[in-house]
């Protein structure tokens, strides 16, 4: 409902007006009124009508207007046309009542009870609107059950209303009345037999499918009306989850509430890992994916449709949360505003809670539980999620976190659910990078699902979000403020951690605050939000309601509640580690399940010394109490299956302050971390590994007093270049966090990778190429100048080389350019074994910075005879990848009539060929299909695939085979299989 909508509808001859009503502009130059209001008798309108559009607190326009539909079958409802337009923002929606409770309705309209001195005022109607109440015919109408209005004051001079000189409720007629956002019907009178205390509106049903009413509103701008179902289950459960997702995931110290994630959230971007091409696995092995680039970043909503299975990997706070939160909030609107037709019906749930548990199942449970406190006041039935939300359309699972399941058990179980739901289900799973979600574990997901990377912010992106967040925390001039912040955060160092998204949330809230000196490092910026977060919470009163809350068990039970809450983040720094690690705090754990229920994470609290209970204060209360104060932190969350930190980095910052509280755990945990033994039994070698848990193992060094003899002599070592590129790459990430490492530390370790890159003690090509690639993170000239000379090395393995100047385009387009173009030429030339596949990778190399250029060459490519057919084949899907001009065609065709291939290799362009060349593809599946010198499988192959694009040919084909004496008895039962199979294809 829309205030600026509201409209006062006056209907009389030139002498005055004779009567009074209300009425909602529905488009430009429409409003919806009663019919009675503007006719003086059935069938015959007043000569004078005017309307006035808007609120009377508000800018009005008034209009003269003409009657232009009324209701055929004599429904009391019309529709006027303005002789000028006034403009609306939005548009109306639609909407019909269902289901057996009653529902919230709301309307405005101008009753006479309202009117003194001439001047008419607005009342605002509401009450709940009884859904099964009414008849039909004449009799279907909703009742509205409003209070007695008082007197009306008749004698304004403007003669009578609605015929009736005195009663309160005239002037309502024709007011559009609404249940939840949608027009569901108009006021037509007030009800006699019940004092006039009720209203009667003419439900939309009745009218918006009546002729020409659909016409009228189209012709005039206001779009074809679509009535929506209200009061349903899924309209419920949707309203419920738009609101949840308006929340921001991560914390905040902003006093009350948090910003809604709208207000800060920027357009996020993906890089699509290319699908592996599909095609035969014998001696053409066509599996080229890993040949393939990845797409540029493309924003996230137009990669992520819903459809099928899809993965988003990012790294720890890089807004997966954000982007599915998101993700939820557009789909639920775009039902709720009658437009499903984009897409499947979206549901957030966690990873967890889908583990051991059947799909609906575990859906219906987390949503019931999670969006209780949003509006979702009575559970769904359990067998909400069995079924389709809509004819066409199916369910948009979200799941969250799949890498806080630490059981790699329970991850497989997760993935294989989703892999194996059927159709009636799509999901994105977003999740830090785990070893199940690898293309290499085809006994999972295989290597089919499309894998999107979810990038940082980029430059401009980071100015958005400061000024949103500013602009929410109050800060004055909050553009001005962004840009000014971001080069302090440049200065500090600081901007390549800002591009994480919960790092930029932590440091706009600390930033905020001008006096505060900004944060050193990740560890640093944790630390002062947790003090931010603790302020807050003293600021909230949290000792003095602590103490009230436990005043009636005695002055024991107030001084106890105090020291907890001022121990609070020693017990949460306690139940991070026994959630993070195993209990036994000798090493960490492999499989410990990071969501437990309620009642485990409360029991690891109240195990703390810092929470024990008085004897005074019965358990139960004691265990709200605690409940009430983690969770007043604002670090942790109540969840359906309990207590969990609001994320998970929070988990990790928390259990490695907890490590280096005590100095005996420190040794325990800190050897553990980063001196574990390698495969080469030597104590620290080439073959060490990063630690199990990052950042965990970010924090925990971070933690560590500098002058730390452990510490000391790790960074020693590591600095060495006896930990290999792993552990330079560890350090290096860590300079890049901004952890405190010492300065020789760092110029050690470029040290070293530059001594790599140049092929000192003889380093494989592989380690040259990632040496440099790593150095360019502390020492950019340093590093890019490497890269220059790796690609020009001609000493360099051929792959690497063209690593190397791949890596190398990403800061010099213009002379990687020239360096691909030279190893495109040097492998022309090449006799070597592979000197084709060491072309075709350069070729592909030269698509990111040359496309034109590369596209020629892959033409040229799958038109040389030297080059093996399994290259050209490999060109040809490449091409099919990237290249979009009509040569693609015939290219397709050449390849289909040449017969140096095989027919596999044939059978395996065709699908390429169908979608350019329908017609060529269907002839090459007959031929080969129907040549005897061709092998029997070949020939099976071949039908069988043509009854994908042409149903009633393959068909056919395959009952001609089902006959051929030329084939097998083994492969003419196989046909009579296949032909079994596609007996309900239909055409396409």
């Amino acid at each position: 409902m829309d205030r600026r909508r509201l409209a006062l509808v006056r209907g009389g001859e030139e002498t005055g007006f004779r009567r009074i009503g209300s009425g909602y502009l529905i488009a430009p130059r429409l409003v919806l009124t009663a019919r009675h209001v503007v006719e003086e008798d059935p069938g015959a309108s007043w000569p004078r009508i005017d309307v006035r559009v808007g609120h009377p607190q508000d800018d009005t326009r008034r209009c003269a207007a003409r009657v232009c539909w009324v209701h055929p079958d004599g429904g009391d409802v019309a529709l006027l046309l303005l002789d000028d337009s006034v403009e609306a923002p939005g548009a109306v929606r639609w909407g019909r009542p269902v289901g057996n409770g009653p529902l919230p309705y709301d309307a405005l309209g101008f009753p006479a009870a309202t009117t003194r001195n001439g001047q008419y005022g607005v009342e605002h109607l509401r009450g709940e609107l009884p859904v099964l109440g009414g008849g039909t015919g004449d009799q279907d109408r909703y009742v509205l059950d409003q209070g007695p209005a008082p007197e009306a004051d008749s004698g304004n001079g403007d003669g009578d209303r609605d015929g009736d000189g005195g009663r309160a409720w005239s002037g309502a007629s024709g007011s559009a009345v609404f249940c939840r956002d949608h027009l569901v019907g108009v006021v037509i009178h007030d009800d006699e037999a019940f004092g006039n205390r009720r209203l009667h509106a003419c439900p939309a049903r009745s009218f918006v499918d009546a002729p020409g009413f659909a016409d009228v509103l189209e012709r005039h701008g206001g779009g074809r009306p679509r009535l929506s179902q209200v009061g349903t289950d899924l309209e419920r459960y949707l309203r419920a989850a738009r609101l949840a997702a308006t929340e921001h995931p991560y914390p905040g110290v902003v006093p009350g509430t948090m910003p809604p994630l709208s207000h800060i959230y920027v357009r996020q971007q993906v890089v699509s890992q290319p699908p592996p091409a599909e095609g035969r696995t014998g001696d053409t092995g066509l599996m080229t994916g890993s040949l393939l680039p990845a797409s540029p970043p493309r924003p996230a909503d137009e990669v992520l449709t819903g459809d099928g299975v899809c993965l988003v990997v990012g790294g720890p706070g890089g807004g997966k949360s954000s982007l599915l939160r998101t993700r939820l909030a557009h789909g639920a609107t775009q039902w709720l505003d009658g437009t499903p037709g984009t897409g499947s019906a979206p549901v957030l749930v966690p990873a967890a809670a889908l583990v051991g548990a059947p799909l609906s199942r575990a859906l219906v449970d987390t949503v019931n539980a999670q969006l209780r406190q949003y509006g979702l006041t009575s559970p769904l039935p359990d067998t909400f999620f069995e079924s389709r939300p809509a004819p066409g359309h199916g369910w948009l699972v979200l799941v969250d976190g799949l890498d806080e399941i630490t059981s790699a058990d329970g991850r497989k179980d997760v993935l294989r659910m989703v892999a194996h739901a059927g159709d009636d289900y799509a999901f994105i799973v977003a999740t830090r990078p785990v070893p199940e979600i690898e293309p290499g574990d085809p006994g999972i997901i295989g290597p089919q699902i499309p894998r999107h990377e979810l990038k940082p912010f980029g430059t401009d992106d980071l100015e958005r979000v400061a000024s949103g967040w500013f602009r929410a925390l109050g800060v004055p001039e909050p553009d001005q403020t962004a840009g000014q912040f971001l080069g302090t955060l440049n200065m500090a160092g600081l901007i390549d951690l800002a591009r994480v998204p919960l790092t930029m949330s932590m440091l706009c809230q600390l930033g905020a605050d001008s006096r505060a000196p900004l944060p050193r490092g990740r560890g640093e910026i944790y630390q002062g939000f947790v003090n931010l977060l603790r302020e807050r919470q003293y600021a909230a009163g949290a000792v003095t309601q602590a103490r009230a809350a436990m005043r009636p068990y005695g002055s024991e039970a107030e001084t106890r509640a105090e020291h907890t809450v001022q121990n609070l983040p020693h017990i949460l720094a306690a139940l991070a580690h026994r959630l993070l690690l195993a209990e036994d705090e000798d090493r960490p754990a492999l499989d410990v399940t990071l969501d437990v229920t309620r009642d485990v994470a409360l029991d690891i609290a109240l195990d703390h010394e810092h929470a024990e209970r008085p004897e005074s204060v019965p358990e139960k209360r004691w265990r709200d109490f605690l409940e009430s104060v983690l969770c007043g932190t604002g670090l942790l969350i109540r969840r359906p299956d309990g207590l969990a930190f609001t994320h998970q980095t929070f988990l990790e910052y928390f259990a490695a302050r907890h490590v280096t509280d005590d100095e005996e755990r420190l040794q325990v945990v800190f050897r553990e971390t980063f001196f574990r033994r390698s495969q080469s039994r030597r104590r620290f070698s080439r073959d060490w590994t990063p630690p199990r848990y990052e950042p965990f193992g970010g924090f925990l060094l971070d933690l560590t007093p500098d002058d730390h003899p452990l510490k000391t002599e790790f960074l020693t070592l590591m600095s060495s270049g006896r930990a290999g590129l792993d552990g330079c790459r560890f350090l290096v990430e860590q300079a890049v966090l901004q952890a405190r490492l010492p300065a020789d530390v760092i110029e050690n370790t470029a040290n070293v990778l530059r001594q790599v890159a140049r092929g000192h003690r003889s380093q494989t090509s592989f380690d040259r190429v990632q040496a440099a690639t790593i150095l360019i993170m502390i020492r950019f000239a340093d590093g890019v100048e490497l890269l220059r000379e790796l690609a020009a090395d001609p000493e360099l393995d051929g792959p690497f080389r063209i690593g190397a100047a791949k890596t190398f385009a990403m800061f010099a387009p213009a002379e990687s350019t020239r360096f691909l173009g030279d190893l495109v030429e040097e492998t022309r030339r090449d006799s070597r074994p592979n000197d084709s596949a060491h072309r075709l990778k350069a070729v592909l190399a030269l698509t990111e910075v040359d496309p034109a250029a590369a596209t020629r060459e892959l033409h040229a490519l799958v038109r040389d005879g030297k080059v093996p057919r399994r290259d050209r084949l490999k060109a040809v899907i490449a091409l099919n990848w990237f290249d979009d001009q009509p040569g693609r065609a015939e290219l397709l065709r050449f390849l289909a009539d040449d017969t140096t291939l095989t027919a596999g290799d044939r059978i395996a362009v065709a699908p390429l060929l169908a979608d350019t060349d329908r017609d060529v593809a269907v002839d090459l599946y007959e031929k080969l299909a129907r040549d005897p010198a061709t092998k029997s499988a070949d020939r099976l192959e071949a039908a069988y695939n043509l009854t994908v694009i042409d149903p009633q040919r393959g068909q056919k084909l395959l009952r001609v085979l089902l006959d051929d004496t030329t084939l097998g008895r083994r492969h003419r039962r196989k046909a009579a299989r296949l032909l079994s199979g596609t007996a309900d294809r239909k055409q396409t």
